[in-house]
């Protein structure tokens, strides 16, 4: 069983909702995480699959709309 962090990840604004200014080695780092997790998803499936989840994904939208037209066609 896993258990909970004990130390909180810092925090990126203050108790105002401000942006807490950043280190330029913790926005690179931030920076690599972000394009790693970009290619993760992009390598995820094959081209058929994502395919397929695309429409699915735009034919559930269309079904859900309020309005008579289509938001993909």
């Amino acid at each position: 069983m896993a258990s909970a962090p004990t130390v909180p990840p810092r925090r990126s604004f203050d108790e105002h909702g401000r942006a807490l200014p950043l280190a330029e080695e913790e926005v690179r780092r931030r920076s690599a995480e972000a394009i790693q997790a970009l290619d993760a998803l992009r390598d995820m499936g094959d081209e058929e699959e994502q395919r397929a989840t695309l429409d699915a994904l735009m034919a559930a939208l269309n079904e859900g709309s309020l309005s008579d037209r289509p938001r993909f066609r």
